[in-house]
């Protein structure tokens, strides 16, 4: 005879509309009621766990402040990613993937009338100002 470890089989609304657990079961065997199984304190062995024991996946579990803004992070991450991706298929080459770089080597691009390549031009695309393209220009000829 084992102790019978509680685990949750189903969830319902109780009459004051409350949501919880209606039906809990063993997680050893088919033993099931509708409250959690009382058992003493019990330490579980878990040196020869198949891989899907939960209590062997939990202890693996990392969690920090940063988990939670990640899809967020992720989508402006990509976001930027793109904008950035779409310059260099049209041949700009900016400075970074920083939104604000990407911007200032499209500007650059339309005032010298060509694209920027920050590796190479010498020249900050947020200081390229028409006089600055007029000088670049007559420089390259």
């Amino acid at each position: 005879m084992h102790q019978h470890i509680s685990k949750v089989l189903e969830w319902g609304f109780t009459p004051e509309h409350d949501f919880k657990a209606t039906l809990w079961g063993c997680s050893l065997c088919d033993e099931t009621q509708d409250k959690p199984f009382e058992y003493e304190d019990i330490e579980i062995d878990h040196t020869a766990c198949d891989e899907d024991c939960f209590g062997c996946k939990a202890k693996g579990l990392q969690l920090n402040t940063g988990d939670a803004g990640r899809p967020i992070a992720d989508k402006q991450w990509q976001s930027r990613l793109k904008f950035y991706k779409d310059a260099r298929n049209q041949g700009i080459q900016p400075a970074g993937t920083q939104r604000a770089q990407v911007e200032a080597a499209y500007e650059a691009s339309e005032k010298l009338g060509k694209a920027y390549d920050a590796g190479t031009m010498g020249v900050r695309a947020d200081k390229v100002t028409k006089s600055v393209a007029e000088v670049m220009k007559a420089v390259e000829k």
